[in-house]
This record gives C-alpha cells, structure tokens and sequence, in this order.
C-alpha cells in the first residue's frame, strides 16, 4: 500500500498542471490496481478546503463520495468518513467542521468549542464569544 499527499489527489482531481495531474492519475490508478492507496482524514479534510476553492460544495462532496467508493482506496476511519460526508450532504456547512466533530465526538469528547459562528449551529458545538 501506498499514502498520497493532499497534493497529489488534488492535482489528479483538478487537473491544474498537466504533467503532474498524469502522473497522479497513473500514480493512484496503479496503486488502486495492486497494493491499494491510503487515504488519511487530514488529506481528505485538506482536499476538502482545496477543491472546495475552485469548486461547488456539491461537487466537493460527490468527488469524496467517489474516492471513498473506489476499489483499491483505503480510508482512514471510513465510517467517521461516512458520517461527514452525511452531515455535510444533509446541510452541514463544510465536510472538514463535521470531520472535526465526527473524531472528537469518537474520541469521548462532549462538545466542540469553535469561533465560527456557522460550525456551532451544529449539535454539540459551542461557540466561543
């Protein structure tokens, strides 16, 4: 098994230099054929935030959904994954917020505090004034 940094799915995805968006794809296509590509949840909130630049949150989302379904990935907690996903799909404000509270909330945590007056309308997030 292989790991692919942020910037290599990015460049596969977004297609932004040539050369190198090949290179990804063949990269991460042969991994998915042979030994399988890993995926942590710090790349995946990290592509989040880049595509999510360029990018429709829908589309965002339906490329995570994609990369989480193809044979050969391997995923990092995939049923907290999941569950982001979820959230984020049924109006949560961002896929990384959710990820966030999603591995706190498995960790034991109670609540997340957080400045951002979008992410604490969710349960179990407060905001800090």
């Amino acid at each position: 098994m292989i790991a692919a940094d942020t910037n290599v799915w990015a460049r596969a995805y977004l297609n932004d230099d040539a050369r190198q968006a090949r290179q990804a794809r063949e990269t991460i296509e042969a991994a998915c054929d042979g030994e399988g590509v890993f995926i942590s949840l710090l790349v995946l909130a990290e592509l989040y935030w880049v595509l999510a630049a360029t990018w429709e949150k829908r589309r965002v989302l339906e490329t995570l959904e994609h990369i989480l379904s193809t044979d050969g990935v391997i995923v990092e907690s995939r049923g907290l994954t999941q569950r982001a996903l979820k959230e984020a799909r049924a109006g949560a404000p961002g896929f990384a917020d959710r990820l966030i509270a999603e591995v706190a909330f498995a960790e034991g945590a109670r609540e997340v505090v957080t400045f951002d007056k979008t992410f604490a309308r969710q349960p179990r997030v407060r905001r800090l004034h």
